[in-house]
């Protein structure tokens, strides 16, 4: 029973197996799945931390390239006057790269039984007010208006998730978007369900990519 678990069918047991062996089955193929999980979860990571690194380790590298002196100095290498240019891409990779280090040990926590979530009554339209005036400074950067429509509208949850779940939401909507675009957050009611919707003129995200939206990474 045990080499055979996926193909074994419960009416070639006897009746009072059926529900073990229900159980079992089951639970194998959630081993499965979430195995192969892991190992696309493992890919995204691999890839995502790769980029930031090669662009971290090319910077410095033409720094190093370009501050070297002597006859044998290539002169396509980096001058002195690209090197504040270069330092701030390296800064702007280590800080995507420590944030995604940041949600991969969130992730972790979240997935361990010992994390307890606290809870309480949150309202997302005084929370979609308080992220407005976070993205302030990064609309006007990217000249980009964010407003916020709707009534309130109460649930169960924690606050520091749910202001990241807005935040994120609202960030890529400024950050994908285009000048003189608009990011739009609504809340409200509706069928009797707390909603929340975040709108936006940007460039939107390809169909074929729409239903990765929801992976872990």
């Amino acid at each position: 029973m045990a080499d055979n678990i996926v193909l074994l069918e419960e009416n070639d047991v006897y009746d009072e197996m059926k529900p073990f062996v229900a159980t079992i089955k089951q639970q194998h193929v959630d081993i499965l799945k979430h195995s192969q999980m892991r190992q696309e979860f493992t890919a995204n990571v691999s890839h995502e931390l790769k980029t930031p690194l090669t662009a971290i380790s090319g910077y410095a590298e033409l720094i190093a390239s370009g501050m070297t002196s002597g006859e044998d100095t290539i002169h396509h290498m980096a001058s002195p006057e690209d090197v504040p240019r270069f330092a701030g891409e390296i800064h702007r990779n280590a800080t995507r790269l420590l944030n995604m280090i940041n949600d991969i040990i969130k992730l972790s926590e979240l997935d361990s039984d010992d994390t307890k979530i606290e809870f309480e009554t949150l309202d997302l339209h005084e929370m979609a007010l308080n992220c407005q005036a976070m993205m302030e400074i990064p609309a006007e950067k990217n000249e980009v208006t964010v407003e916020v429509q709707g009534d309130s509208a109460e649930i169960r949850g924690n606050r520091n998730l749910i202001d990241e779940l807005i935040y994120n939401l609202c960030s890529n909507a400024v950050r994908y978007n285009k000048k003189g675009g608009k990011v739009t957050i609504m809340t409200g009611t509706e069928n009797g369900h707390p909603m929340l919707t975040v709108k936006d003129t940007g460039i939107g995200i390809p169909k074929e990519a729409q239903k990765r939206v929801f992976e872990r990474f």
